[in-house]
């Protein structure tokens, strides 16, 4: 590789950096508006990116295009410095034109095609790339030769070698990544065969750049193509072209420009020595200005760190729709990258497109059209893509897997699931919630002879907490979540949640104590950061009956609340407590890290397992699921919003409620960030509306801790605008200066009127215990309520947890 002529002025990112997800989406403010999966698209940009186009605008607006480009000068020649950093070029070989497509036609005219010249093109080949070389078969009589893929889906190397031994060659072209698919192509092979037998290689780095390394020297490419807009995530209307010496000096474009040639007599002209003769006068300097900015950012968190976490999160996605049922995962086997494609079953690609939309879900459909020689070979029509970037997260990625599973939903009635009790049999329990992505119920259901010490049934934060300390205790336990784990239909996902100790009565002051003990431990155990201290104020009418209050906290008024968070506005006659060690738990984290530590120490998990019936056996259960019969010594039941068809005797003290919260778009460097708030929650007619600072990237979180009562079963559709109208309403009251609804999402709260949990046996059946009805406040306690559930399980009496108890349901009843 040749030395770098330019410096850059941002110093390149160390080696083995994790990339902080949480820091490029506050940079990032579109990520704010949904999910976006369309970086092979066009990437949202970076803010540094916007600025930076926006600046040059308003120079020309001021001083004039000509004098604004020459007071640029400098920052655009950076621009070319930066491209070669990023390709191993030298910046005399990089020309920076407004698209790929521009691109490759000045650089394949430039090659002067010829009848008979022969042409090595890859099934990848982009649609503008074939067209033309098509054209100039059908007008010129060059030949062009679609080479044949291997087996993995990628360019058959040795095809091409056979090719190039039969004959000269004039050009080998490439798509290093498709538009179609993930495929990485075998670029670095490609090269080393085009070098031996002499033949310029041209690769298309459009996909590639920005989230795979390309080093022209180590791939052996002598032409490279790409654009900006994708996943360098600068402005569209930039692209570049590089091409190596000695070619760069035997290439004359076609219609050479004022910015490529000079003039020099009445007939004659002389071409700019470097790449420069491909480039037009007219040119969007602040676009490329952009572009520069795009670069800057990119060597800053260095290409390796990005595509280790493109990688990373698009395999986890691929991964992910793989197990959907109705879902076909379309990416050959050389997949890679941050491209993921699949198709629903019975669903054209442009509908699946749309329905995710609804959902705020954005990726692209992507046509036979674009990529014919690629798609018609594999029978694929069109398909669905979905492309990550550094801005996506963990709940990016959750939010596509549920929505594509939720259209992918099979329509229709299914099968009836009620099990006749066996003769002199205690009654059998049948759930009814529907399993939508299990295969279907009526596979006959396999006895399974094992006696397990335990088996719990649903995974959410109580579940997993609950199957951690049964399997780090060494029992033989099995966890059963009717969905895929972490799903969105229930009551634990979404990123964060709340911890305090200020509660209303004393009677929960010992198990916030053993919480925040619990917390402690499970960071320890997983290594993992799971507890953001915050502070919080929680802020009600100084006159009601019955105000929190806890171990640490205090009564402040309204002058000292905004002192304390002078991003939170009280209303007039309201006071505040403040609890100095509240804060913020990563939800998504935790689900993980409880589900990994249980596994760790022996747990079995298996998820698209519904429960359809559990009955007592003597001193055992027996548990029923789609596909098996499963027993137990114990049954543990943390089914949250599907409790009450699991345990029907409590179903008239527990009511579901849909709750709605939302992002809103926030300056996490002002005050409604961490420097000026931290958790909080105000008792407002609205009801009671809590939240949390913009602190991960995606603005200030709110909610409201009130809605209708739901079916857990019902579709759920997004928020709709009557109830995020209340919740701006209520937002706007308390914190001034929050921008716009950004983001939405819902889930359920199973109450009950006292609005305590309901922890314990299950009267009359003490072989069975339950852990729900957390009333939209008992995530905070999860890890604490999982070792109190495996004390029971293994015979240790729980008084602490009396006042939490389900016999208090049924007071006088003898059970």
């Amino acid at each position: 590789m040749s030395a770098p002529v330019d410096t850059v002025s941002t110093p390149p990112a160390p080696p083995g950096r994790a990339l902080d997800v949480a820091a490029e989406r506050a940079r990032t403010p579109g990520s704010f508006t949904g999910h976006h999966f369309n970086a092979a698209g066009a990437a949202l940009l970076a803010t540094d990116t916007v600025e930076a186009v926006i600046d040059h605008l308003r120079a020309e607006s001021l001083s004039g295009g000509y004098e604004a480009a020459k007071l640029a000068a400098p920052a655009l020649d950076a621009v070319y410095a930066r491209t070669a950093q990023l390709l191993g070029a030298r910046p005399e070989e990089v020309a920076l034109v407004e698209s790929a497509t521009a691109g490759w036609q000045r650089a394949v005219s430039a090659l002067r095609l010829r009848p008979g010249d022969r042409v090595l093109a890859a099934r990848s080949s982009y649609v503008s790339s074939a067209l033309h070389l098509l054209s100039a078969e059908r007008d010129h009589g060059v030949r062009v030769e679609v080479l044949p893929n291997g087996s993995d889906g990628a360019v058959d190397l040795e095809a091409l070698e056979a090719a190039l031994r039969t004959g000269p060659a004039t050009l080998v072209t490439a798509a290093h990544v498709p538009t179609s698919s993930g495929l990485v192509e075998p670029a670095a092979g490609i090269g080393a065969l085009a070098q031996a037998h002499g033949v310029p290689f041209l690769l298309d780095a459009t996909q590639s750049l920005g989230q795979l390394p390309v080093d022209m020297d180590a791939i052996g490419c002598d032409l490279l193509i790409g654009t900006g807009r994708k996943f360098l995530r600068a402005p569209r209307g930039t692209g570049l072209l590089a091409v190596r010496r000695p070619l760069l000096d035997r290439l004359v474009p076609e219609a050479p420009d004022v910015r490529g040639a000079q003039w020099i007599a009445e007939r004659s002209w002389e071409l700019v020595p470097d790449a420069k003769r491909f480039e037009l006068w007219e040119a969007a300097h602040a676009l490329r200005l952009g572009l520069g900015a795009a670069l800057a950012d990119l060597n800053a968190l260095g290409v390796d760190t990005v595509a280790r976490h493109l990688a990373t999160v698009a395999g986890a996605l691929r991964e992910r729709l793989a197990v959907l049922p109705g879902v076909r995962v379309t990416d050959p086997a050389a997949a890679g990258g941050a491209i993921v494609t699949f198709v629903v079953d019975g669903m054209d690609a442009a509908d699946v497109q749309r329905e995710l939309a609804r959902r705020q879900v954005h990726l692209i459909a992507v046509p036979a059209s674009h990529g014919r020689w690629d798609m018609d070979p594999r029978g694929l029509a069109k398909v669905v893509r979905a492309s990550v970037h550094v801005y996506n997260d963990n709940a990016d990625v959750h939010a596509l897997v549920e929505a594509v599973r939720e259209i992918a939903r099979p329509r229709g009635g299914s099968a009836s699931r009620n099990i006749a009790p066996s003769a002199g049999s205690a009654p059998v329990h049948v759930s009814s919630a529907t399993p939508t992505d299990t295969a279907p119920v009526s596979r006959p259901a396999r006895p399974d002879s094992r006696l397990r010490d335990a088996i719990v049934v649903g995974l959410g934060v109580h579940g997993g907490a609950a199957l951690h300390r049964l399997a780090a205790r060494g029992l033989d336990v099995l966890g059963l979540e009717q969905y895929t784990l972490g799903h969105d239909l229930g009551s634990s996902h979404g990123a964060t949640r709340m911890i305090r100790r200020a509660y209303p009565h004393p009677d929960w002051d010992g198990l916030v104590d053993t919480a925040y003990q619990a917390w402690t431990e499970l960071e320890r155990a997983s290594k993992t950061q799971l507890v953001d201290i915050t502070g919080g104020l929680y802020a009600a009418p100084v006159d009601r009956p019955d105000p929190v209050r806890g171990p640490g906290c205090r009564q402040v008024g309204a002058e000292e609340a905004a002192r304390i968070f002078p991003g939170l506005r009280l209303p007039a006659g309201f006071g505040a407590v403040h609890d100095p060690r509240a804060g913020i738990i990563d939800a998504q984290e935790t689900l993980r890290a409880q589900l990994a530590l249980a596994e760790r120490s022996g747990a079995a998990i298996r998820d698209g397992s519904p429960v359809i019936g559990w009955e007592p056996d003597g001193d055992q259960v027996v548990v029923r699921t789609a596909d098996a019969v499963l027993r137990a010594r114990r049954l543990l039941l943390c089914t949250g919003p599907w409790t009450a068809s699991q345990i029907p005797s409590l179903a008239s003290h527990l009511t579901v409620t849909r709750i709605v919260n939302a992002y809103f778009a926030a300056d996490p460097a002002g005050p409604l960030g961490r420097s000026g708030l931290g958790s909080f929650s105000v008792d407002l007619p609205q009801g009671l509306l809590y939240g949390f600072p913009a602190a991960d990237g995606r603005g200030l979180k709110a909610g409201l801790d009130n809605g209708p009562a739901w079916d857990p079963d019902a579709p759920r559709p997004p928020a709709t605008g009557s109830e995020l109208a209340l919740l701006t309403e209520a937002v706007a009251q308390v914190l001034p200066g929050v921008g716009p609804v950004t983001e939405s999402l819902t889930c359920l709260y199973t109450m009950t009127a006292d609005r305590r949990f309901v922890v314990g046996e299950v009267p009359g059946i003490p072989q069975v215990l339950v852990a729900s009805a957390c009333s939209g406040h008992g995530f905070k306690f999860g890890p604490a309520l999982g070792e109190a559930l495996a004390d029971l399980v293994c015979g240790t009496a729980r008084p602490d947890l009396g006042f939490l108890s389900p016999a208090r349901l049924f007071p006088g009843e003898a059970r």
